[in-house]
């Protein structure tokens, strides 16, 4: 998987640079060369994961290094059906550059493959991590769109720009709160066929139910107009940090049955 992870690396880095200089020159075959790239970038990290399902036999899930590349996978994937979808190029600036840190820490704890043990193989193992992921993309990209929201209220944007990235924000935290209830309900089944019990006192838990929490209040937030602004961005942003905790601060600082 390694010279997969290089070249998409390599091919998003390309990408940023490129859409960086598109929108300083306003050059709109330098915006085309981007999306090109990114695109293939996104197809190279792709190889990169179904080259590690084959030679393990199961989802890439199962230790950081794996979740790593498959959060960035993620995360970029947000990125592009953003671009396609909205044509909008400036939230890759935030989440693209996230992506490929998640790459490098990955590459730094690179981790040989093998079966998974016993008590990981059932599918609500996977649609619990998969779940999880597509979530955890979601909220970043929320962040991207609520730090660009605090940057252009800043600069004194229009009302109509701090409007785009206001619902960036909010779509992503909609649908980031559906796939992470899904998670938690696919998370609970597989902790019944592991353990015998829906829910256990420790510390993984207890934090992906805070970030639950948490986000269900930031979901029904954004829905209220007066509510809206830069108290609620900040809330977001904050929000992708505890989610940046749940995932690797809890699972390297503290002791769980989710600890790599």
């Amino acid at each position: 998987m390694k010279p997969y992870l290089f070249a998409s690396f390599a091919l998003y880095a390309v990408s940023l640079l490129a859409v960086l200089l598109s929108r300083l020159i306003r050059n709109q075959r330098l915006e085309a060369v981007s999306k090109a790239l990114i695109t293939a970038g996104l197809l190279a990290h792709s190889a990169g994961l179904i080259e590690r399902i084959y030679s393990t036999g199961h989802a890439p899930m199962a230790s950081m290094y794996e979740t790593l590349v498959f959060y960035s996978w993620a995360t970029v994937l947000v990125s592009v059906i953003v671009i396609f979808r909205y044509r909008e190029r400036v939230t890759e600036l935030v989440t693209v550059p996230i992506a490929m840190l998640a790459i490098v820490f990955a590459l730094v704890n690179e981790k040989p493959g093998g079966p998974l043990t016993l008590i990981l193989k059932t599918r609500w193992f996977e649609t619990h991590v998969t779940a999880s992921f597509a979530a955890y993309a979601l909220f970043t990209l929320a962040f991207s769109g609520a730090i660009l929201y605090l940057m252009n209220n800043r600069r004194g944007a229009s009302t109509e720009a701090l409007r785009k990235y206001q619902e960036i924000a909010g779509r992503s935290i909609l649908w980031g709160f559906f796939f992470f209830s899904a998670s938690m309900f696919a998370g609970a089944v597989w902790a019944y066929l592991a353990w015998g019990t829906y829910w256990m006192w420790e510390p993984k838990i207890i934090w992906s139910f805070i970030v639950w929490f948490y986000y269900a209040g930031a979901m029904h937030a954004y829905f209220v107009k007066e509510w809206r602004g830069t108290g609620l961005s900040i809330a977001t942003v904050i929000g992708f940090f505890v989610t940046l905790f749940t995932y690797l601060g809890v699972s390297l600082l503290m002791k769980s049955s989710h600890s790599f």
